[in-house]
């Protein structure tokens, strides 16, 4: 069963979850297969029909393992193809030991890398009153002391969930503690959701956000002039059209962007559509609204560098809107890379040591170093 669920779409509702926790940790699911073998082999009588269910069950819950070192080499050949091939050479050694060494480790399978981090949280800090309504985020700092130089750069977090649900601190806090020991303050924030406002009230939030940080870069020893937006599937979309939309004073110097919305002009959407619902109507009545909100629709001008990551599996926003921005991004001269990880479903690095999420984050460790520690 834990193989077909590994390999088939998302069969929606709580399935989902079993789903995601099945394609990212393909090594359990396999093992319960081949437990189900030598089960059936040494039960008198033996359970043939066991032994085949239990071995075709455990090679389909295999299959990212067979694709992982695929997926490393096209990862691998995506950083160069962005950052240039020597991209590596070029980050400080003294930063490069406090990356993941490997893409995949045992002991991380379990959590090591992230119980391992430390940072010092700040929480419920509010950054602005939109309406009257409290605007909060938490701060994670790093408990030594930067890695280079006297101030430390600044990546500012933004939730997923459809722009209707979701808050800070949720799934990722041990990714933004991984971070912040990595040398990086992460800004974790809330933004309104669809239900309070309508686009582009979140853009607004983000945009406040960034100049909170700037504000207040001081007290958190955080250089203004590093910072980047890490998203989300909706707080994806959220910090690509922050930097698409930026203007002098709301740049940024990179943008992470996990199973990004690109492309929100869908057809007879409904009331039920999170896309509607943070439009306010369907594409066909709000064109020109839409239009404004749609990252593949954007002048693309000079932009920070561009970290996307998406997965083959996720049927919430499909890989074609990666297709989308990369064709665009190609005909420009901005850096960008763009992972694909083909068992990956969406919100699969929730699942914070799953296969995925350690891929994703080797990678990403290297995109941050080269961006913001490299070597001139």
């Amino acid at each position: 069963m834990a193989g077909i669920l590994t390999v088939s779409k998302d069969l929606g509702g709580s399935w989902s979850i079993v789903q995601l926790a099945a394609s990212e940790l393909p090594w359990l699911t396999a093992l319960l297969g081949v437990v189900a073998v030598v089960w059936s082999l040494v039960g008198k009588p033996k359970l043939w029909f066991g032994v085949i269910t239990g071995g075709i069950g455990a090679i389909l819950a295999a299959k990212p393992l067979m694709e992982y070192r695929a997926t490393v080499e096209d990862a691998a050949s995506a950083m160069k193809a962005g950052l240039g091939k020597g991209y590596e050479s070029e980050i400080p050694l003294v930063v490069q030991h406090r990356l993941l060494p490997v893409t995949v480790a045992l002991p991380n399978l379990f959590g090591s890398h992230l119980r391992a981090a430390r940072a010092r949280v700040w929480r419920d800090i509010v950054y602005a009153s939109p309406n009257g309504k409290p605007l909060k985020l938490d701060v994670y700092e790093p408990m030594t002391k930067p890695v280079i130089g006297t101030t430390y750069p600044a990546i500012i977090a933004i939730h997923g969930g459809g722009w209707r649900n979701g808050d800070k601190q949720e799934y990722f806090e041990p990714t933004h503690r991984y971070l912040a020991n990595l040398g990086f303050v992460v800004f974790d924030i809330q933004y309104r959701l669809s239900g309070t406002a309508l686009w582009p009230a979140q853009l607004e939030d983000a945009r406040t956000a960034l100049q909170w940080v700037r504000d207040c870069a001081g007290e958190y020893n955080v250089d203004p002039r590093r910072i980047a937006l890490l998203g989300r599937s909706a707080g994806a979309h959220i910090a690509l059209m922050t930097a698409l939309k930026a203007d002098a004073a709301t740049q940024v110097q990179a943008v992470i962007g996990f199973y990004t919305p690109t492309d929100l002009k869908y057809e007879n959407l409904t009331n039920a559509s999170p896309v509607y619902n943070l439009m306010g109507g369907p594409w066909e009545q709000l064109r020109d609204e839409y239009t404004a909100a749609n990252p593949v629709d954007q002048p693309f001008g000079k932009l920070p560098p561009l970290f996307l990551v998406e997965g083959m599996m996720d049927t919430i926003v499909p890989y074609s809107d990666g297709d989308q921005i990369s064709r665009r991004l190609t005909l420009t001269e901005n850096p960008f890379v763009l992972l694909r990880i083909p068992w990956a479903r969406h919100g699969f690095d929730g699942v914070t040591f799953g296969l995925g999420a350690q891929l994703a984050q080797y990678y990403l460790d290297r995109f941050l170093a080269h961006t913001f520690f490299r070597e001139q």
